[in-house]
């Protein structure tokens, strides 16, 4: 008598839901994956952003961000905005002198906050030096245009600047 060695459908069944426990757990790994990625390529964007920002307040000159600092204990005021290349730095959407054509291109907002210990108001007519701190957080605006709206989920990353005189 003969015995053909194969699998029963009970043995094929439970190998399949072995394989399908395993690859729903695979896939459970990819989305905390691809956000992280897409953290890591912000923060590289963000950083892009800070230098263009540097950039452009120190050809702006002493005297524009002298008026455009927050000072004291109010609340930042984030009137700037940069485009997520880092291209495109400026006034919000909506502003006279803005260089960007369309609230989608802002995807970081930007406030300048006075860095009242190093540079006291009273010393700005001999001082060599503005101290100040640059409070970049984003999304701004998405890229269809909607505002993202809720203000304590963005990420955020502050860098201590200064401009000369």
């Amino acid at each position: 008598m003969f015995h053909k060695k194969a699998f029963s459908l009970v043995e094929v069944v439970v190998a399949v839901g072995i394989f399908a426990l395993a690859i729903v757990g695979v896939i459970g790994l990819l989305s905390p994956t691809s956000k992280a990625v897409a953290d890591v390529s912000d923060s590289d964007s963000a950083s892009r952003a800070i230098s263009a920002i540097q950039s452009g307040l120190q050809q702006a000159g002493f005297t524009v961000v002298q008026a455009r600092l927050t000072t004291g204990a109010a609340a930042p005021v984030y009137a700037f905005a940069a485009s997520k290349s880092g291209d495109k730095v400026g006034l919000k959407f909506g502003t006279a002198g803005t260089p960007f054509t369309s609230a989608g291109e802002q995807f970081f907002e930007f406030a300048l906050i006075r860095n009242d210990t190093l540079s006291p108001v009273g010393n700005d007519n001999t001082a060599g030096f503005l101290a100040f701190t640059i409070s970049l957080r984003w999304p701004n605006f998405l890229a269809n245009g909607s505002e993202f709206t809720a203000h304590t989920q963005k990420s955020v990353m502050i860098v201590p600047a200064a401009i000369t005189r």
